[in-house]
């Protein structure tokens, strides 16, 4: 059996692209619950230091579609790893730090070498490790704590924050306090990134943390939400959430046989 190749590009940098926003995480309160939905912002962020999840991960483009098997391990704020596979055998391996990204392509023997700023060139959307540490974990990202608007409406908080190339939003659930959606607007190129969070569980029957095991994130064409023309769509179904109560192994080394890619070269591929 040929076993269809995972490709850095159409794969990690997708699922990079899902946390193109940072929202403020600040409370803001006035103290009044009113049939259960609370008027203070204070949000179920997980309590952890050490993560680790399995699940599936659906990435479809509009010439392709490709499914994965993908587990992560992450040390809250530090350092990210992820391992995707088909057919058991595993194509991609990334390591995410706070100022780097690392990835190996197993299949075509290449290693990426990434700064966050070459990612940012390369997608052409603000990155850093908050917002791609948030996909698995449904936390409210800490990227721009000081200066979001908040908007109190009937089921949901609202976090925005403009500038002259984007608008982002979170949205808040105000009776249970989760992240469930986050849209950005690029508004020079017109495109949308939809992100929401879904399928609400305990991690465990006695756990009392709660966090999101499905994700479905949409990027295309539009000026809102509602006229979207899709081009991506990356839906990630978590089996497994679990709070690791030591350090957890995140095995990364480029092979000396491996060729190293930089951001010039993933340029003049026309991968951006």
């Amino acid at each position: 059996m040929i076993l269809a190749k995972v490709k850095i590009t159409n794969i990690f940098m997708a699922s990079v692209l899902l946390l193109v926003v940072g929202v403020s995480c600040a409370k803001k309160s006035t103290g009044i619950t009113v049939n259960g939905k609370s008027s203070e912002l204070n949000v179920k962020n997980l309590d952890y230091e050490y993560l680790s999840t399995k699940g599936k991960l659906v990435f479809k483009s509009t010439t392709k579609e490709q499914k994965l098997a993908i587990d992560t391990r992450i040390q809250k704020g530090k350092q990210m790893w992820m391992s995707m596979r088909v057919a058991k055998i595993e194509g991609l391996r990334v390591l995410a730090t706070t100022d780097s990204v690392f990835a190996l392509d197993k299949m075509g023997k290449e290693a990426y070498k990434l700064s966050y700023y070459d990612v940012e060139l390369l997608l052409g959307a603000k990155i850093d490790y908050d917002l791609l540490q948030s996909i698995f974990t449904g936390d409210l990202p800490q990227t721009f704590i000081d200066n979001s608007k908040v908007k109190v409406e009937e089921e949901m908080f609202s976090l925005t924050q403009k500038n002259k190339i984007y608008e982002s939003s979170a949205f808040i659930n105000r009776s249970t306090q989760m992240l469930e959606e986050i849209v950005v607007k690029l508004k020079k190129d017109e495109k949308i990134a939809v992100v929401d969070y879904k399928n609400f569980q305990k991690l465990k029957e006695e756990s009392t943390q709660i966090a999101p095991f499905q994700t479905e994130v949409y990027i295309g064409q539009g000026t809102q939400k509602s006229d979207i023309t899709t081009q991506v769509s990356v839906n990630i179904n978590l089996s497994k959430i679990e709070v690791e109560e030591e350090a957890i192994k995140m095995p990364f080394k480029i092979p000396s046989k491996y060729t190293i890619v930089d951001r010039t070269e993933l340029e003049k591929r026309n991968l951006k």
